[in-house]
């Protein structure tokens, strides 16, 4: 039987800091979208950088604590859960609907100015769907074989949703606007520092 992984809402979370707790966060997205606007408190730890030796020696870490993770929507997040419980970690819990739920729960931001960066999601979706549009205009413009290849970034695409491993968001995370260097990386705030930077986005 396969273990259900934990998760809080938004404003539950809210709520234990509110309480005076300093619980565990990790937002696995890129270091762009981190960038871009991310919860107070949390550390950046993209997904495919996700090593739970890291997690586990760092200050405040002890398997009696709760780590809670978040993306842009929780798709990201659930993948490094289930990643981290198969390296031994069983106190894992997840935002629920990720940062773009707590941002639209109008809860607060640590919210750099600068231009909020697209989500590996939305990146994603522009990239295929662009890729299928010019695979059909060639298939009736050039060659039939392009219809073929539409159908194979169809067929990814269904396999990236029952194993939710994707390819192209891989490929995506690494290019360099997804990336920073370890010099501008934005670290851990502290509480303080956190409540100091805060910008609050309430939903449309």
């Amino acid at each position: 039987m396969v273990e259900t992984i934990a998760s809080i809402s938004p404003r539950d979370f809210q709520r234990l800091r509110d309480a005076g707790e300093e619980p565990r966060l990790v937002d696995v997205r890129t270091p762009a979208e981190f960038r871009s606007g991310h919860i107070p408190g949390a550390r950046s730890m993209p997904l495919d950088a996700l090593v739970p030796e890291r997690l586990s020696a760092a200050p405040g870490s002890g398997t009696d604590r709760t780590l809670y993770l978040t993306c842009h929507s929780g798709q990201r997040a659930l993948q490094a859960a289930e990643r981290l419980r198969t390296a031994g970690v069983r106190r894992v819990a997840l935002i629920e609907g990720g940062t773009e739920a707590w941002r639209q729960a109008g809860l607060p931001l640590v919210h750099p100015a600068r231009p909020p960066a697209l989500s590996l999601e939305q990146q994603v979706n522009i990239t295929l769907g662009s890729l299928i549009i010019l695979k059909v205009v060639f298939g009736f413009t050039l060659h039939e074989l392009f219809f073929v290849a539409a159908a194979l970034i169809g067929a990814g695409l269904v396999i990236a949703g029952v194993t939710r491993w994707c390819g192209m968001a891989r490929l995506l995370a690494r290019m360099p606007w997804n990336r920073t260097s370890a010099a501008t990386a934005p670290g851990p705030e502290s509480p303080g520092r956190a409540r100091s930077t805060l910008s609050s986005e309430v939903s449309a």
